[in-house]
């Protein structure tokens, strides 16, 4: 397949077109079906607060949470089928609160989950009252099969415990994206020079222009404008 492409087009579309055992990583974040959670919480007391909904272009994120789990397993089950028995996948998401609970994607409990990673964020545009400050995001590193050895690198990396901790992108105007630190960790860590990693829900172009500033080659899905991203890959610098 092409690499150092954009495609305009969903992600399930794209992992189609892809053979079998031909990507070295993949690295994402896909929607966080936040539009279905946004309605008033529970206000008795003041401890109420409105969730935040993310607008994006071209994708409501207001899926039924059913839908939205079987949607994750068909993108993951792709992901993994595409992905050499030597690559990993990095997928980031986050918990919801919602009525005094948590809302978990315990889907991802579903294949084999080599490691749990802790992105700290360090700050939080949640401010409810009634938990603690959530400033953490998961990042799930998937393996092809239970049995898989993946390529991996510790010392390539640039944070190389557990818990990786960095700001989100505060002058990246598109819709919740992740800093440039996740996606270089997991190339430099996983993946030579040359290798072809994929992001099926791309958005800004964050994991290309990790790869660019690495010499990796990429693949992207993304079914919004791709102008924003594009545009961000023709300034890009190399990364030192």
């Amino acid at each position: 397949m092409v690499t150092d492409i954009i495609h305009n087009e969903d992600c399930l579309v794209t992992l189609s077109k892809m053979e079998d055992n031909s990507i070295d990583l993949i690295v994402t974040s896909p929607p966080y079906n936040k539009g279905y959670w946004s309605s008033n919480r529970n206000m008795k007391n003041g401890f109420g607060t409105k969730s935040r909904r993310i607008e994006y272009d071209g994708y409501n994120d207001c899926m039924k949470p059913e839908d939205y789990n079987d949607w994750q397993r068909k993108v993951i089950s792709e992901c993994l089928r595409v992905l050499k028995p030597t690559g990993s996948l990095f997928y980031n998401h986050q918990p919801i609160q919602k009525n005094h609970q948590e809302i978990f994607p315990t889907y991802i409990f579903d294949f084999p989950l080599k490691q749990t990673i802790i992105w700290d964020r360090k700050n939080t545009p949640k401010l409810d009252k009634s938990y603690f400050y959530p400033t953490i995001e998961y990042i799930f590193w998937l393996q092809k099969t239970k049995d898989s050895r993946v390529k991996f690198n510790r010392g390539n990396s640039i944070f190389n415990k557990v818990v990786w901790t960095f700001n989100p992108d505060k002058d990246n105007k598109f819709p919740a994206p992740f800093p440039i630190e996740l996606p270089l960790n997991c190339i430099l860590a996983c993946t030579d020079e040359n290798d072809v990693v994929y992001d099926p829900f791309m958005g800004s172009g964050t994991t290309a222009l990790a790869c660019k500033q690495t010499n990796r080659r990429y693949i992207g899905s993304e079914i919004g404008d791709c102008d924003i991203s594009n545009n961000r890959l023709n300034k890009v610098k190399v990364y030192e």
